[in-house]
Order: structure tokens, then C-alpha cells, then sequence
């Protein structure tokens, strides 16, 4: 199997079946064996039915449903587990990203020696306030991993199938493929491709899925962020010291204060700084263990289509 395609599934049922015909198309000019695996995400709106009746039609369509929705990542991290080529390709399922695009990243990345091959979203077709959050949250993502990361990059891109491996062995909750692609350091390359118009539907991200999901990945990818409070906390300290210092001067200066005001407030910053401390260190080492020891399965399935079950 050369090529396989990953299609998470929300909220355009309508764009299943354009999107089956330019894929078929454009895979079959190029001459390549492929599939294609669509996962529902359980959005409720009926692209599941769309999903089953294009599988039913197509032995080269693997369809997944999910019990519940769980969300992108998972719904690729099923993709994946059940991809069988030598070269994954992800991406969305409202025709956002061509597929008539699929031969120059075929291209790049089986003749320039790349594992992955990253796209970069020209001329996006998102609100003012969707760009702003995006490249507000891969800043402070960028910060705390320490991973120098576009936000102009999404969902679609190719990898081989030794880059996908290591992501069907890794145990993280938080499954952004593109970002643990970007973790993985193998040889890259960028391309540069328009965002298409939406052929059906709106996004589902609201501001506070948004929020979750970007404390999500970056508690995922890195433990940098527990050591905000022990900043905080040694600021604090140090705050403390700073202002029982200015009381002494004062005292010594003949500066009334009111009675027992300095000894509480010193006691308040000093206290409070070191149970931040404290609390941040400890914060570490269970992030540690709670990593390690999470054992829940990352989706159910309900119904599968030409799929192999013990890749479920």
C-alpha cells in the first residue's frame, strides 16, 4: 500500500461524497495503491451515514464510528492505527485542504528524502479572531516546549510510515499529530498551499474547546508549565524579604507603621510564597506519574466498515 488518507469526520456531511470523488480521482491519476479511512467523530448531524454509504460503495474506504465524540486528535489517532501505507496523509473533511494538492506532497517527500512534509495555510479563510488565538496559543506553545512551531501549519501534511509508528507507540493523551510530528525532529519540509473555502459547515472549536484543548497539548508536550508557580512563588519570597527590609529602614528611620500590619503582610508573602513553591514542586512529580499511569482507551469504537479489527 502506497498512500493511505486520514479523514476525521465532523459536522459536513454534505462534503463526503465531493470529497470521496476529487480523492479517487486525484489517487488514481497518480497511479498509486491507496485507501481511504474516514472517522466519525459522532457529531450527530449525519456524516456517519454519508461515511457508511460511500464505505459500502468503495472497498477501499475504511469507515469508524465512535461511541461518543472525542474529539480531532482522536479521531486521527484511530486513522492512523488503522493505516496500512507506506506514506500517511491527514486532513480535514470540508475540503479546506485539495486533494488535487496530494501529488506535490507525494512528490516532495518520496523524492526529497523527507519524513514529513509540513503545509503551510496561505491566505486562510478563518475569522480575524481565530488567526489572532492561533498564533497567540503556538506562541506561548512555542514558549513552554521549547518547540519553534508555525501556526501556520494544520492538519494537512505526509509522513512516512516510520514517523506514524512512533506516534501509534506513544502513550500521551494530548494526539495532535502535526505537533508530535513537529516534536519528532525527522528530516521536514514546508510547502505552501491556499486554504480553501469551506465546502459545508462551520467550525466546531468554540473559545472554551479552544482553551481546553491548548492547556491540553501544552501540559502534554512539556512540564515547563508546572514551574510557573515556583516562579511565582519565589517572586513572592523575594517580594517578602524586599518589604521587611523597607519596614526595618522605617523603623530605624523613626517612620510609624500601624501595629501589626508589617508582621502580617510579611507573614502573607513570605507563607504564601513558599506554599506555591512547594505546592509547584510537587505539582512535577505527580504531571509524572498521572503521565505515566493513565490507562483508559483513547476512543470506543461502534461500528467499523473494511477495517482490520486488530488494528482497532
Amino acid at each position: 500500500m502506497d498512500i493511505s488518507i486520514v479523514i476525521p469526520v465532523y459536522g459536513c456531511p454534505g462534503a463526503i461524497p465531493e470529497l470521496h470523488r476529487r480523492l479517487v480521482e486525484t489517487l488514481e491519476g497518480m497511479g498509486v495503491s491507496f485507501e481511504i479511512i474516514m472517522v466519525d467523530d459522532h457529531d450527530g448531524m449525519g456524516s456517519w451515514e454519508q461515511v457508511k454509504a460511500v464505505a459500502l460503495k468503495d472497498k477501499r474506504v475504511k469507515a469508524i464510528s465512535f461511541t461518543k465524540n472525542n474529539g480531532q486528535d482522536k479521531a486521527v489517532s484511530a486513522g492512523v492505527n488503522q493505516a496500512c501505507g507506506d506514506w500517511i496523509i491527514p486532513m480535514d473533511c470540508d475540503l479546506q485542504d485539495a486533494p488535487e494538492k496530494i501529488p506535490i506532497l507525494y512528490d516532495m517527500a518520496l523524492n526529497g528524502g523527507n519524513d514529513v512534509v509540513f503545509v503551510r495555510r496561505q491566505a486562510r479563510k478563518d475569522s480575524l479572531m481565530t488567526r489572532f488565538l492561533s498564533r497567540t496559543f503556538h506562541k506561548v506553545f512555542s514558549y513552554f516546549t521549547e518547540i519553534s512551531f508555525d501556526y501556520e501549519l494544520g492538519t494537512y501534511l505526509i509522513c512516512s510510515k516510520r514517523a506514524a509508528d512512533l506516534y501509534r507507540e506513544s502513550k500521551d493523551r494530548g494526539r495532535d499529530f502535526t505537533m508530535f510530528l513537529v516534536w519528532l525532529g525527522f528530516k521536514h519540509d514546508f510547502v505552501e498551499f491556499e486554504h480553501e473555502w469551506r465546502y459545508e459547515g462551520k467550525t466546531s472549536y468554540t473559545f472554551k474547546k479552544k482553551w481546553d484543548y491548548a492547556i491540553k497539548m501544552m501540559t502534554t508536550f512539556s512540564n515547563r508549565i508546572l514551574y510557573v508557580p515556583i516562579r511565582v512563588g519565589g517572586i513572592a519570597v523575594l517580594a517578602s524579604i524586599a518589604y521587611l527590609i523597607y519596614v526595618l529602614v522605617g523603623y530605624l528611620s523613626g517612620i510609624n507603621n500601624p501595629e501589626g500590619w508589617n508582621s502580617i503582610i510579611f507573614a502573607v508573602f513570605f507563607f504564601g510564597g513558599a506554599i506555591l513553591s512547594t505546592l509547584g514542586i510537587i505539582g512535577i512529580y505527580i504531571g509524572n506519574i498521572f503521565d505515566m499511569t493513565k490507562q483508559r482507551p483513547l476512543y470506543v469504537i461502534q461500528e467499523s466498515i473494511n477495517c482490520d479489527e486488530n488494528d482497532e
